[in-house]
């Protein structure tokens, strides 16, 4: 029998549309199927989901890495990150390509933004732990290593491939599929067991409208003189997001929610006062109650001076809570 492997190709999407379609030519050549995002290009959870049964399907997962990070999903990691890990966590077997120097990539096949750089070289480590990862410089260098990888895998690595039905006999065919949909329900339970073991429970986190008292030190003129001042005020959990909802809509750190929410207040609570900066600590404990409410998002990021930094943002509930609070309801 004739077996041919279906090999997933998982990468960025419009800045490597070229190697992509390189590496599916040569599979091809190879007598083999390719399979990717050319099918679903839009990156979302149900669209993962669809992935991740493909990828089950697949014999070989071949990863390409350019200069670009992909686009994020609500916890703030890329929709190419989490296909590789899937792929990692169900024991494909993984062929990867990284850009041997992404800084000489265009300036529109790379990552403008800090952070996703940043998030750029740690899944290039992450991907490098434990593994042999191939370089590459031209689509014609891709081509050529990843038709040598790929043999190899066939060779050392064979996998059970895909034949013609007319070649294999009906009842077999049959009790191989009943046999591996059973083991894919298993393991696929017991990967849903696993999550749900280790996600953070926050059931008895306070409600949005528990209040708490915020400390903060301002700035004011006496004798035209500046001086320091400090004073407290109670607010609610629901207050806060509100005052920080305009900030964190995009990346932000905890120093910008102390600093700048000096109108925030005047608005918000009444408190016309100049240079206003919120505690550390009891701002620091708001906002990891909203992280707890599932309304902001946290990961590392590297500051431009070396050191790293947490940064926030909305999450995809916080962003619709702040539409439902802010819009004004018509009379009547």
């Amino acid at each position: 029998m004739s077996i041919k492997y279906q090999i997933f190709i998982s990468s960025t999407f419009k800045d490597l549309v070229d190697e992509r379609q390189a590496i599916s030519r040569s599979i091809l050549d190879l007598g083999h199927i390719p399979a990717g995002m050319e099918l679903f290009p839009s990156a979302d959870v149900e669209q993962l989901t669809y992935i991740k049964k493909v990828i089950d399907e697949c014999d070989y997962y071949v990863l390409v890495i350019g200069a670009r990070y992909g686009s994020l999903d609500e916890e703030g990691v890329s929709y190419t990150q989490r296909e590789y890990e899937y792929a990692v966590n169900t024991r494909k077997t993984v062929l990867a390509f990284v850009h041997n120097n992404i800084d000489d990539l265009p300036i529109g096949k790379s990552d403008k933004d800090e952070l996703k750089r940043q998030k750029l070289d740690e899944f290039i480590a992450e991907v490098r732990t434990g593994r042999l990862v191939q370089p590459w410089s031209s689509i014609a260098d891709l081509q050529s290593k990843s038709i040598i990888a790929l043999t190899k895998a066939f060779s050392e690595s064979p996998q059970k491939g895909w034949v013609r039905a007319d070649t294999v006999p009906l009842h077999s065919t049959m009790s191989d599929i009943v046999k591996y949909r059973e083991k894919i329900d298993e393991l696929e339970g017991e990967l849903k067991n696993q999550k749900a073991a280790i996600k953070p429970r926050f059931d008895d986190a306070e409600s949005l409208d528990a209040k708490f008292i915020l400390p903060y030190e301002y700035w004011y003129a006496l004798n035209n003189r500046g001086h320091d001042g400090s004073d407290t005020v109670s607010i609610s959990y629901k207050t806060l997001f509100q005052m920080i909802a305009p900030i964190a809509h995009n990346p932000s750190t905890l120093y910008q929610f102390r600093t700048k929410l000096g109108s925030a207040f005047e608005v918000r609570l009444g408190i016309k006062r100049k240079s206003i900066k919120a505690d550390e600590t009891v701002m620091q404990d708001a906002v990891m109650q909203l992280v707890a409410k599932g309304l902001v998002k946290m990961w590392s990021s590297k500051s431009p001076g070396g050191t790293y930094v947490t940064g926030y943002q909305l999450t995809d509930m916080g962003v619709k809570l702040w539409q439902e609070i802010s819009y004004k309801k018509k009379a009547g």
